[in-house]
């Protein structure tokens, strides 16, 4: 009889186990990640994706001198992170952002940009362009520099503005595998709560 209720357990647990669907996109995953080399955090401090494993990692791209849209990815996954942390699972996680502008990201900047923002569980990585070319390339990220003129007053000024697409989030497992992402602006803050947390206890 015990026999029997000690299977009947397992087989419930792998049930609910089971029966989780992650809420982001799924297609073409899972995969192993794609490691990043030669890249520092804001502390100058060699950092590679495998260095979190064994946490469930967050990862996007962006910059700091971005307006809208990399502040907006940020603030959202603040508040995801900020969730996490009140459920007790502040040292189960890890969010990283990789600088889509190596000449203005230094670690300098990362560092202070982090300070200010309080985005205490963010690691920011930078580093030469030739090594961030090879990691935009292997996540699919397409980055370009235009230059546009903004008229102020009676003067016209150029600016050099950069674009990252596509938006988006990758969400990568204990194991070091992308299970899912979340493409856009405006993340569902709630769905990725639930998945991260599923995800460090599965």
């Amino acid at each position: 009889m015990k026999k029997f209720l000690s299977l009947l357990l397992v087989f419930v647990l792998s049930a609910l186990s089971m029966a989780y669907t992650l809420q982001g996109s799924t297609k073409g995953y899972p995969k192993p990640v794609i490691e990043v080399e030669n890249l520092v955090n804001e502390e100058g401090k060699p950092t590679k994706l495998s260095d979190f494993k064994g946490k469930v990692v967050i990862l996007y791209f962006g910059f700091t001198n971005c307006q809208h849209v990399c502040p907006t990815v940020s603030a959202s996954l603040k508040r995801v992170s900020d969730a996490l942390v009140q459920k007790g699972l502040k040292d189960k996680f890890q969010i990283v952002f990789i600088t889509v502008d190596p000449k203005r990201d230094t670690p300098e900047v990362l560092k202070e940009y982090k300070k200010s923002h309080e985005f205490d569980t963010f690691t920011f990585l930078t580093g030469k362009e030739e090594d961030l070319k090879k990691v935009w390339k292997a996540y699919g990220i397409e980055v370009k520099e235009k230059e546009m003129e903004m008229k102020h007053g009676d003067h016209v000024m150029k600016h050099k503005m950069i674009s990252h697409t596509p938006v988006i989030t990758f969400i990568i497992d204990k194991n070091g595998k992308i299970v899912e992402d979340y493409k856009g602006i405006y993340l569902p803050e709630d769905k990725m709560i639930q998945d991260i947390e599923y995800l460090i206890k599965n």
